[in-house]
C-alpha cells in the first residue's frame, strides 16, 4: 500500500490538501472566478508552453551537476540515469510534501548505478546545501538589483533590503562553519534554546545545519569542483527561474526580468516551509504574498499564479511518470515509503 500503509501519513496528507483546497478557494474568492477566467482567457498557450518546457534544461543540469557530486565514488556514472532518478524523486516530493521524493532517487540511482543508497543519498545532502547556497546567492544580487531599479514603495525596499542582509548572514555562518563548525552548532543550540518558540526545534535545526556543513566540507576540499558543482547551480537556478518571468510575458505583464528572478528564487525557498501535497493552495498564497509585493495588480495574481503553477506542476508529473516506465518501475513500488527506509528491496530497470 503507498506509504507503507502509514495511516498517520494518509491522515496528515488528506488534512493538508483539504486545507490547501480550502485555501484556493479563499483566494479564488477574493479575486473573483470572472476576473481570473478573464485573465487567464487573455494569456498566450504559447510562451506558457515555453515556460513549462524550462524543467527540461533545468533537469538536465541538475542531473549533470550530480554526476559530478558522485565522481568520488564513481567515474562513469550516466547523466540520463541521474535525470530519469530526478524524474521520479521531484515528481513523488511533489505528489507528497514529506521529502520522499530524496530518498526514491536516491534509492533508484544507487540500484541502477550499483553505487548503493548512502552515497547516493549523502550527495543529495551535498546537492541540497549547493541548492540552498546558489538560491541566498541569487537572492542577494536580485534583492539589491530590484531595490535600486524598480517604483517599489520604500517599505517593501527596506523590507529586501534587510532579507538580503539576513541572507548574508547566513552564508557567512555557513562558510564559516566549515572551518568551525562545533562553534557554529553550539551557538546555534545556545541561542535557539533560549528562545521559548524556537526550544522544541533546537535538535532539529542542529542536525539540518550540520548536514549542510559537512556536505560543504568535501567540497571544499576540492576548489575546482566546488567552482565547477555552484556555477552549475546558478545556471540550473536562474535556467529554473526564467518560467516566471515567461508565464509574464503570456500575460502581456511588463515584469522586470530580475524582478521575476527574485520571485522565482522566493518562491523556490518557500518550497522549505511545510506545504500541502501538490502544493494545492500554499503555492498560490506564497504567489500571491511575494508578488503583491513586487507591484503586481491583484487582477492578475491569482491568475498568473495558477498558470504558473500548472506550468511547473504538470511537466514534474508527466517527466515523473514517463520515467517510472522507463525505468521498469511501478508507481506502487515508487510511493511506498517503508521500502526506502529500509532499503532493502531494489527497483527493477528493464531499460539498461
Amino acid at each position: 500500500m503507498l506509504l507503507g500503509s502509514n495511516k498517520k501519513n494518509t491522515i496528515r496528507i488528506g488534512a493538508s490538501l483539504a486545507v490547501g483546497i480550502l485555501l484556493l478557494v479563499v483566494l479564488i474568492w477574493w479575486t473573483g472566478i470572472d476576473k481570473i477566467g478573464a485573465a487567464i482567457g487573455s494569456a498566450s498557450p504559447v510562451w506558457l508552453v515555453a515556460a513549462a518546457l524550462v524543467i527540461l534544461p533545468a533537469y538536465i543540469l541538475r542531473a549533470i551537476r550530480w554526476k559530478l557530486l558522485l565522481l568520488p565514488v564513481k567515474k562513469n556514472i550516466r547523466v540520463s540515469n541521474a535525470f530519469w532518478s530526478n524524474g521520479v524523486g521531484f515528481m513523488v516530493n511533489t505528489l507528497i510534501p514529506i521529502r520522499l521524493g530524496e530518498f526514491v532517487r536516491a534509492y533508484i540511482l544507487g540500484e541502477k548505478e550499483e553505487t548503493g543508497f548512502a552515497p547516493a543519498f549523502s550527495s543529495i545532502v551535498v546537492e541540497r546545501t549547493l541548492d540552498l547556497i546558489g538560491l541566498l546567492s541569487i537572492g542577494i544580487v536580485m534583492m539589491l538589483l530590484v531595490s535600486a531599479n524598480t517604483g517599489l514603495s520604500s517599505l517593501v525596499v527596506d523590507i529586501f533590503k534587510a532579507v538580503a542582509v539576513l541572507i548574508s548572514v547566513i552564508l557567512a555562518v555557513i562558510i564559516v562553519g566549515i572551518k568551525k563548525e562545533a562553534f557554529i552548532i553550539g551557538l546555534l543550540t545556545g541561542i535557539m534554546s533560549k528562545i521559548p518558540l524556537l526550544k522544541r526545534y533546537t535538535i532539529r535545526t542542529a542536525d539540518f545545519a550540520s548536514s549542510l556543513i559537512k556536505g560543504l566540507q568535501g567540497l571544499s576540499q576540492n576548489p575546482k569542483m566546488f567552482f565547477a558543482n555552484i556555477s552549475l547551480t546558478w545556471i540550473q537556478w536562474l535556467t529554473h527561474t526564467s518560467a516566471i518571468f515567461l508565464v509574464f510575458t503570456a500575460f502581456s505583464y511588463p515584469m522586470p526580468f530580475v524582478a521575476a528572478i527574485l520571485g522565482g528564487v522566493l518562491m523556490s525557498l518557500s518550497n522549505i516551509l511545510p506545504a500541502t501535497p501538490g502544493y494545492v493552495g500554499s503555492y498560490e498564497a506564497f504567489w500571491a504574498l511575494i508578488f503583491l509585493a513586487l507591484g503586481v495588480p491583484e487582477n492578475l495574481l491569482l491568475a498568473t499564479a495558477v498558470m504558473s503553477h500548472l506550468a511547473g506542476l504538470l511537466p514534474i508529473v508527466i517527466l515523473g511518470c514517463v520515467s517510472v516506465v522507463w525505468l521498469g518501475a511501478s508507481f506502487e513500488e515508487i510511493f511506498t515509503f517503508k521500502k526506502y527506509v529500509a532499503t532493502t528491496k531494489p527497483v527493477t530497470n528493464q531499460n539498461q
